[in-house]
């Protein structure tokens, strides 16, 4: 039962050949009042660390050149238990992983962790979430979902380090998946959906400036990696496909392919890939190119979008993601064998 069912009403949503007949139930009041919640526990934050001092200073790796404040991304982490305590806690290993990394990952923001301490809490993290899948699962099918999602959650801890793409990336990643719960097959609350969105667009106001005056820390991005992760496992259990299409892996493919790529590139090239760098492409465009942070903030989210686009408008769904993978695998050696070309690696 919703905490303001009291003032709950009927609307429809018609997709042309899509679940004409699909009805949702709509609270006005309850977004009124997440609006007001997360805008302020916002400002709260920033109140609190600004007075403690909680701030993201630029260094050898950093992106950005001006102080601007740390953990912001807490608000996301914010918005699942807001929802959670106003629905009747629907989800609630998803919640217990999302609590884990929030803990761990703002504590590591605070002062940095040993390293293995916070990929154990990642595994813990997706081991409960997934805990009810596990038992249909064999030895090999639960290690190799374990590890997937987990680097999962790794690619996405990436994207806070540009201003704005944590939050544009993320805007476009989770209207897929309204899109996809409204229009084709219901797997999960649209109000969850909806409150992240809301959270999304206020860290956005901050964060998706020239100078951003905010940036999310572990805590943001790693839980809303989590909240992806959750997502994807919540349609692939809804779709009558017996797990055996990982299309779905396309929502997010654009940086899905430039983390592990770059990976890849590290290890081949002896480096160590558990150490902080500035070797993906997004950061080789910002920092060796000099292109705004805010168009390529922009142009992932927007190649993202017309990826997903495109899903949905091809019948082969997974002929489509291998494509969409091959060219992005050579779009990204490409552009690195252009940048030693001309001498840009090195800038």
């Amino acid at each position: 039962m919703y905490l303001f069912s009291s003032v709950n009403f009927q609307i429809s949503f018609f997709f042309v050949s899509l679940q004409p007949n699909l009805s949702i139930d709509i609270s006005p009041m309850y977004y009124i009042i997440t609006i007001v919640a997360l805008l302020a526990f916002e400002l709260l934050y920033f109140w609190v660390a600004k007075r403690l001092h909680i701030v993201d200073r630029p260094n050898e790796r950093s992106s950005h050149h001006r102080v601007a404040l740390l953990g912001a991304g807490i608000l996301f982490y914010f918005a699942i238990l807001f929802y959670s305590c106003t629905h009747g806690f629907p989800y609630p290993r998803f919640l217990i992983g999302a609590t884990l990394l929030a803990v761990v990952c703002y504590a590591d923001d605070l002062r940095p962790l040993p390293s293995w301490l916070r990929m154990l809490v990642q595994v813990v993290a997706v081991v409960v979430m997934l805990y009810s899948s596990l038992p249909t699962l064999q030895i090999w099918q639960t290690l190799l979902t374990v590890i997937v999602f987990v680097a999962i959650l790794n690619v996405y801890n990436f994207m806070d380090g540009i201003n704005g793409m944590l939050a544009a990336y993320s805007l476009v990643v989770l209207g897929t998946f309204a899109y996809m719960a409204l229009s084709i097959q219901y797997f999960v609350d649209i109000e969850f959906l909806a409150t992240l969105f809301i959270a999304l667009l206020i860290f956005a106001f901050f964060n998706f400036r020239t100078n951003a005056r905010c940036f999310s820390g572990d805590v943001g991005s790693i839980v809303m990696g989590l909240t992806v992760v959750f997502l994807l496992t919540r349609y692939d259990a809804a779709i009558p496909d017996n797990g055996e299409n990982v299309s779905y892996m396309c929502f997010i493919i654009v940086f899905l392919a430039d983390g592990l790529l770059t990976v890849a590139k590290r290890f081949l090239n002896g480096k160590n890939i558990l150490e902080a760098h500035r070797e993906h492409m997004y950061e080789t465009l910002v920092n060796n190119l000099h292109v705004p942070h805010l168009r390529v903030a922009a142009s992932y989210a927007l190649l993202q979008a017309a990826i997903n686009v495109g899903y949905f408008l091809v019948p082969d769904k997974n002929l489509y993601t291998f494509v969409v993978a091959l060219l992005l695998v050579l779009a990204y050696g490409l552009f690195f064998f252009y940048c030693r070309r001309v001498g840009k690696l090195n800038a």
